[in-house]
């Protein structure tokens, strides 16, 4: 590790031309940095004269957002490249394909995606996106159910957990997915306007306490399968025919639930800062129907893919009883809307929040959205064993939004 030092714009370039054969020897490079989350710096390197291009993230000792103040181990950038050269063969190729890891200097060097967008800006700028919801259910369904006990080998899925083990990232999710929004958290990032809102509805309610922790501690304890563990818009690149999931660095095994909870909750979020912020005609009722039906077929079709492909990947002989399958599909589906529900709860009120709802420019608007968003996610926690269809998801949503 004592080589290692931060990259810049200015030394990425001779460092990716000394560890991989890429570029040709009279490239004309342009350098971007273009990280936007909280925990690593993200370069695009461009050969303006071929157009070809890459990517290189490198970890931080510390959350970006925070500074030096919050460490976090350096290594985690090793965990993210395995998780993505095994989703990327289960998958077929729905993640960036990885060119290279150095360990000395905790990067990786990936496929540029400059064609794709990052879902959550697409959705914002109201596009739709027709193959979205065909891929995402192959990635979950895909990543989740084949690196589970009931198609892997018992033995070789333990040595997974243990190799996967990710504490630090993995405290970070416990602490401000279910944790903090649910307590009056110093790391909680409250609008003025909500702060009483937030207390009385989500701090003091002591069912929905209890609720949550018993999320909290499904979270902690069910090695169910190997996770993208942060999987939402803003870990997803989209263009009009395909899908790629990126930053899997929050990967452990975890629940299902997790990923797929994750995914539909920040559709959600999209869905309510559409519906409170555009103005009505402009193309409003077109875009508020896809989301809705993006939803609903997120859920649905997920889950009708599990349940199609089971038959055929299972291998543990009780798994494979009848009844089975659908007792075991519906617990994953029944904890999903809990962890939609806590998803959209901390993204409201916790660390690390989303545009999708911060950026409403009219603060009424943004009031209702996030005032719906809370009362919204409170019933898929506390009532989570009735919404495990896309259509329990509508008819909450409908309830809400008049």
């Amino acid at each position: 590790m004592d080589k290692y030092y931060e990259l810049t714009e200015e030394t990425v370039i001779d460092y990716v031309n000394k560890k991989l054969v890429f570029f040709s020897k009279d490239a004309q490079f342009k350098c971007n940095e273009i990280g936007d989350g909280n925990l690593n710096l993200v370069f695009m390197v461009k050969d303006v004269k071929s157009s070809k291009s890459l990517i290189v993230k490198q970890s931080l000792p510390y959350v970006r957002a925070a500074g030096e103040d919050w460490p976090l181990d350096i290594g985690r950038g090793e965990i993210e490249s395995r998780i993505l050269e095994i989703e990327y063969k289960l998958t077929g190729g729905l993640v960036p394909e990885i060119y290279l890891y150095d360990n000395e200097m905790c990067c990786m060097i990936m496929e540029d995606l400059s064609d794709y967008v990052i879902m959550r800006y697409g959705l914002i700028d109201h596009e739709i996106y027709p193959n979205f919801v065909e891929q995402i259910s192959d990635f979950i369904v895909k990543t989740l159910l084949l690196t589970s006990d009931v198609v892997m080998e018992h033995k070789e899925k333990k040595a997974y957990v243990k190799s996967f083990i990710n504490p630090e990232l993995c405290e970070i999710t416990e602490d401000l997915v279910f944790t903090e929004p649910f307590n009056l958290g110093a790391r909680n990032n409250i609008e003025a306007s909500l702060i009483d809102f937030h207390k009385k509805i989500i701090v003091d309610d002591r069912e929905l306490a209890l609720e949550a922790a018993k999320m909290k501690y499904c979270f902690m304890n069910n090695a169910q399968a190997l996770l993208h563990g942060d999987l939402h818009t803003g870990s997803i690149f989209v263009n009009k025919e395909s899908t790629k999931v990126i930053d899997p660095e929050f990967a452990f095994y975890g629940p299902m639930a997790y990923d797929i909870g994750n995914v539909i909750a920040n559709l959600i979020m999209n869905y309510l800062s559409a519906f409170f912020s555009m103005e009505e005609g402009a193309g409003k009722d077109e875009f508020c129907t896809y989301m809705l039906e993006t939803i609903r077929d997120t859920v649905d079709v997920t889950k009708a893919k599990f349940l199609s492909v089971w038959d055929g990947v299972v291998t543990d002989l009780m798994a494979k009883k009848e009844g089975f399958k659908e007792f075991y599909i519906e617990q994953v589906f029944v904890e999903t809307s809990g962890v939609c529900g806590c998803e959209m709860t901390r993204r409201t009120v916790g660390f690390a929040q989303v545009k999708d709802l911060n950026d409403i420019k009219d603060d009424q608007a943004r009031y209702k959205a996030k005032t719906t968003n809370l009362l919204m996610a409170k019933e898929l926690i506390l009532n989570r064993a009735n919404y495990v269809t896309g259509q329990d998801y509508l008819d909450l949503i409908s309830k809400y939004c008049k």
